[in-house]
């Protein structure tokens, strides 16, 4: 089993949904906050869900732990993710603690 690494930024959208709903994350905070966060699943293996698309896979999952981190209920669709999220898949990673 192996991870893949992918970098999820929050859009304009999910900032405002979180301003509305007076959300603690961004409570007392001046203008806008997009936070950038690197989130790592595992792909493969025993009693692991494999997807077609690892992407399907990282967005649903995120959406289940967006809801609970920032207390929203919303749709786990891709849709959702992507009017509230961006996705990128970095080219590569670099493990700083691997020996060369």
């Amino acid at each position: 089993m192996e991870k893949t690494y992918y970098l999820i930024t929050w859009r304009l959208s999910f900032f405002e949904l979180l301003k509305a709903s007076n959300s603690p994350s961004v409570s007392g905070v001046d203008g806008t906050q997009l936070e950038r966060l690197l989130v790592a699943v595992t792909q493969g293996g025993f009693g692991q869900d494999v997807s077609p698309d690892d992407t399907i896979q990282v967005r649903e999952r995120f959406l289940e732990y967006a809801c609970q981190e920032y207390d929203v209920d919303l749709p786990r669709t891709i849709e959702t993710f992507d009017e509230y999220f961006e996705l990128v898949e970095p080219d590569y990673f670099v493990d700083l603690d691997e020996e060369l």
